[in-house]
């Protein structure tokens, strides 16, 4: 079975800390949730641009809007799950597929 995770908001900042803490060795303090909500969609939305107006890559390894193409299994000794996912998010559409098909809304 597959988790999926919705937007952090305003609303769940609060839950992303406490799992932040749960599930990770670091601790994140206030400001790194603050500008998660602030800056990371926009900044990953920034790069996503540059990468796509350059036309060179075909593609990137990342959770927003990419789906999973690998899982290496029992990837973690700390955290459970223990499989960790590659993910990608295509740039370039393969010629004569509808550039719609492609996209994912991770």
């Amino acid at each position: 079975s597959r988790i999926k995770l919705g937007d952090v908001t305003p609303h769940n900042i609060k839950q992303l800390k406490r799992l932040n803490q749960v599930i990770f060795p670091v601790n994140y303090n206030d400001k790194f949730c603050k500008d998660v909500l602030e800056v990371a969609k926009p900044a990953l939305n920034h790069v996503l641009n540059i990468c796509e107006k350059d036309g060179t890559f075909d593609n990137i390894y990342l959770k927003f809007g990419s789906e999973i193409i690998e899982t290496k299994k029992n990837y973690s000794k700390r955290i459970q799950p223990a499989d960790a996912h590659l993910l990608q998010k295509n740039l370039k559409v393969p010629s004569g597929q509808n550039a719609d098909v492609q996209k994912t809304d991770n």
